[in-house]
């Protein structure tokens, strides 16, 4: 059986302030009997540091959240309220605690999809079951998205020897025609990628949903199944959206990011 994210060498000061947290177990709706402990750290997830941890037969995902998520469009208030009216599905991990610096979640022990696996008719059937789900909740705390003041956001964060105006404007008017067309906002995850879904006995899971908001109610579906035909301007913007969020967390990366923009916005 494959893991969640899989494994790799735990780093000495994050274990450290993983081990920190430990200690505070007890204020976690986990149904941990004694202080869990380090097992191993995971893969998956390029935003925060995830943690297997374990207390007798019980498991749970220990993830340090990264400090400069809000750079990356991260909203953890509204990522906790999602995540809670969440646990009324099966489709997402059981929350157990959540705060500025941590979140711990139930570990799912299954396999990870990936880009063929998710186009697989029964697998994309029950993905589009659990969209259908999802996009059925009402959350009426949670603001809708405007897109084209997110992509702002991530443009502002950009050196501006390489974001001159005239691009920025440019990309931005991608996002101002989605934002308004005539659409009904729903929950988005907003980062429905394969590795974001997990294959179960249980049935499937979808984690990770520090990006989510109420939003596009295509934006999943276009996300996901990759091949699908649109007229929509959704797959230019989320291109737009992933070369600003790795420009953004991997500033060496953004020497190459004006000539990328280019050629997406003109195939577009």
């Amino acid at each position: 059986m494959v893991l969640l994210y899989g494994e790799k060498p735990i780093s000495n000061k994050l274990q450290n302030q993983a081990k920190h947290y430990l200690q505070n177990w007890r204020q976690w709706q986990a149904p941990f009997q004694t202080q869990p402990q380090i097992i191993k750290q995971l893969e998956g997830g390029l935003t925060n540091t995830n943690y297997l941890v374990e207390a007798g037969s019980y498991r749970a995902v220990l993830r340090l959240n990264n400090p400069d998520a809000y750079q990356l469009g991260v909203n953890r208030q509204a990522e906790i309220a999602i995540l809670k009216k969440l646990q009324s599905t099966n489709i997402v991990p059981r929350f157990y605690y959540a705060d500025s610096e941590i979140l711990v979640s139930e570990f799912i022990d299954g396999s990870t999809l990936d880009a063929d696996r998710a186009l697989q008719p029964e697998i994309k059937k029950h993905i589009e079951q659990a969209l259908h789900e999802v996009q059925a909740i009402e959350l009426a705390d949670v603001k809708t998205r405007n897109y084209q003041s997110y992509l702002s956001n991530y443009c502002s964060h950009i050196n501006p020897c390489f974001m001159d105006e005239s691009l920025s404007q440019a990309i931005c008017q991608i996002a101002s025609t989605i934002d308004a067309q005539d659409w009904k906002p729903v929950l988005c995850h907003h980062d429905l990628i394969p590795e974001n879904i997990i294959t179960s006995s249980r049935g499937i899971f979808i984690i990770d949903w520090e990006y989510a908001a109420m939003g596009h109610p295509q934006f999943d579906y276009l996300r996901i199944f990759s091949n699908e035909k649109t007229t929509s301007k959704l797959p230019t913007f989320q291109a737009i959206l992933d070369q600003l969020w790795c420009a953004i967390r991997y500033p060496q990366r953004q020497q190459t990011l004006r000539q990328k923009l280019i050629n997406i916005v003109e195939a577009g």
